[in-house]
């Protein structure tokens, strides 16, 4: 478990490319693996299914040749009945050393030479034994013999007997003639009757060479190391082929019919056919190893081999190139990437496809721009968050002496008597208090527009009746968290732009309220409004990272306050057409930390003129 543990971790580890060569090689090298043992499997065993059938093919006609010799030998042992005298012969009475008369050796001597005559030139000696004594034997190179007398025990003739004058084939064996020479010869012995009572009268014996039966199995050829015998009906040798090699332990004895099988003997694989013969008995055998029988098939192995060797390093070949150049880009994003750890964002990937790949290497440049303009954000925040720490440091030189100035020319004018020089030191100095005292990052929309509210009190007094100011601000939205000094900037923008450049009263409306979770804030005038071009210009500008212009400042700062603060979808939008005024919109959040400690302010919505 462990070690098939480590194993499928290996290969999770293993780079894409890696993976892909190792699987394509397993999908390559399994199946022709397979398939090849499996073809050479098929084709070993189909040839020697084929050698199989020609094999015995060829024992069939060995067979059929060797019969064909044998019944010519069968009918050479029926002469005897053809001969009248020869049967009397063998039907008399002979007392053991009795010569023959003159007619007897005639007649015999006249029948013996026909069966040569008659027969082929392969026969090398008659036999005659009479059941009486009566003999007559021709050996080869000898004189006829009288003097001998049958066994009983003699193997060949206890066969004879009970075949009931049916041939016997005797199988080879050796024959001494007179002069001490001895022969190999295999015979055929058969019983000879009386035609009218049935009794035995004796028995011929044809001794013949078995060259002659060598000579037909050497015309055919199993192969260069093969095996070709006869064999009796007990297993024994009676004929083989020249220099063939003999299998006694394939046990034959009493073998019927033909066939082909597999023997294992002596550690060595063969392919033993064997047919038997009707007429002998005899069983020829044709043995071959299959060493002998898959030479040519391991030639076809060999090539296969070398073809599939061939085929399966191209593949691989190609398997690595393949790889390779498919993980390339991936390994080209890879090296991208860890330079983009190490803080280099001026790196982009070469998007060549719209695959998987293109799809991925789109999102990373995507992911590149977005952290390099994310880090000009944050440098430029931070930039712009020093410069207002200078300019609160400049600002704050002495805010209680400030303070304290405003509240001595309050203090004269109550004195005086002048209630508007009053009204607007206190709103200027709550105006200043509120801009200057703490560095709160978030205030309520009540404060908000508090402060827009003294902020527009000193700006009636200064444009005195040319200005109306209206204000509508449910209760609902008044704890909504808002960044600070974010609408007195649009309200300043429409007095400065949009009225004072116009003639007769102007009036300026100032919206709040709460859509679909979003806080939308309107600052709307009746002034001289904007030209398109201008318009267009100006929602250009809001896209740029730099403010550029010495104009229209104020706005963009607050879109990118709100921006840097809440993200990407919300802002300021403009709308404006010539001398019909101008609308900014805020668009943020809806948040409400203190609608549940009920903090909320009852009176923030009114009409002030």
């Amino acid at each position: 478990m462990r070690r098939r543990g480590g194993l499928r971790q290996w290969f999770k580890d293993l780079e894409l490319a890696r993976k892909l060569i190792v699987i394509n090689i397993a999908l390559i090298v399994l199946p022709l693996g397979i398939t090849g043992v499996v073809a050479f499997s098929s084709f070993s065993d189909k040839l020697e299914a084929q050698v199989g059938r020609y094999q015995l093919q060829a024992l069939k006609q060995v067979t059929l040749n060797i019969d064909t010799y044998m019944n010519e030998l069968n009918r050479l042992s029926l002469m005897p009945y053809q001969y009248q005298e020869i049967l009397e012969y063998l039907g008399s009475d002979r007392k053991e050393g009795e010569p023959l008369a003159l007619e007897e050796i005639e007649q015999l001597n006249n029948f013996v030479s026909k069966v040569f005559l008659n027969g082929r030139v392969d026969i090398m000696g008659v036999s005659l034994y009479g059941e009486r004594g009566a003999s007559y034997v021709v050996l080869p190179e000898s004189q006829y013999i009288t003097t001998y007398k049958l066994d009983d025990n003699t193997e060949w003739l206890e066969q004879a007997k009970g075949r009931f004058g049916k041939p016997t084939f005797i199988t080879t064996h050796e024959v001494k003639s007179t002069s001490g020479s001895v022969y190999k010869v295999f015979s055929i012995a058969r019983e000879l009757r009386n035609f009218d009572s049935g009794k035995t009268l004796g028995y011929i014996v044809i001794d013949i060479d078995p060259t002659a039966v060598r000579n037909i199995l050497s015309q055919v050829s199993l192969g260069s190391k093969e095996s070709l015998y006869i064999a009796d009906r007990a297993g024994d040798l009676v004929i083989r082929k020249e220099r063939t090699e003999v299998y006694p332990e394939l046990a034959l004895k009493d073998t019927r019919g033909e066939g082909v099988a597999h023997k294992n003997i002596g550690g060595q694989s063969l392919l033993v056919a064997h047919i038997n013969s009707e007429v002998t008995e005899w069983t020829t055998v044709g043995v071959v190893p299959v060493t002998e029988l898959t030479k040519d098939s391991v030639v076809v192995r060999n090539f296969i081999l070398l073809i599939g060797t061939l085929c399966i390093s191209l593949a691989v070949l190609l398997t690595v190139v393949i790889a390779f150049r498919i993980t390339m880009p991936l390994r080209k994003l890879r090296s991208l990437m860890r330079k983009v750890e190490h803080g280099e964002l001026k790196v982009s990937f070469p998007v060549k496809s719209g695959d998987e790949v293109g799809q991925l290497g789109n999102a990373f440049n995507l992911m590149v721009s977005q952290l390099n303009e994310l880090g000009y954000l944050l440098y430029e925040t931070e930039i712009r968050e020093k410069d207002a720490q200078i300019a609160a440091l400049q600002s704050k030189i002495n805010p209680h002496f400030l303070y304290n100035t405003l509240g001595s020319i309050s203090m004269y004018a109550e004195v005086e008597g002048n209630r508007e020089i009053v009204t607007m030191a206190n709103n200027l100095s709550r105006l200043l208090r509120y801009s200057l005292s703490g560095r709160k990052e978030i205030v309520t929309l009540k404060d908000e527009i508090g402060h827009v509210k003294g902020y527009m009190t000193i700006q009636k007094m200064r444009y005195q009746d040319r200005i109306s100011f209206e204000l509508e601000a449910g209760d609902q939205v008044l704890d909504c968290q808002v960044i600070p000094l974010m609408i007195q900037p649009l309200v300043e923008n429409a007095i400065n732009h949009g009225l004072d450049k116009g003639v007769g009263i102007g009036a300026i409306r100032l919206t709040c309220q709460e859509i679909d979770e979003r806080l939308i804030i309107t600052v709307a005038d009746d002034g001289i409004g904007m030209p398109i071009q201008e318009l267009e210009q100006l929602r250009m500008r809001l896209t740029q990272k730099e403010l550029g212009e010495t104009t229209g400042n104020g706005l963009l700062n607050v879109h990118r306050r709100i921006r840097l603060h809440y993200g990407e979808p919300y802002g300021l939008t403009f709308e404006s057409m010539p001398y019909q005024g101008m609308k900014v919109t805020v668009t943020m959040p809806a948040k409400h930390p203190y609608r549940d400690r009920k903090e909320v302010p009852t009176d923030a919505s009114h009409s002030d003129r």
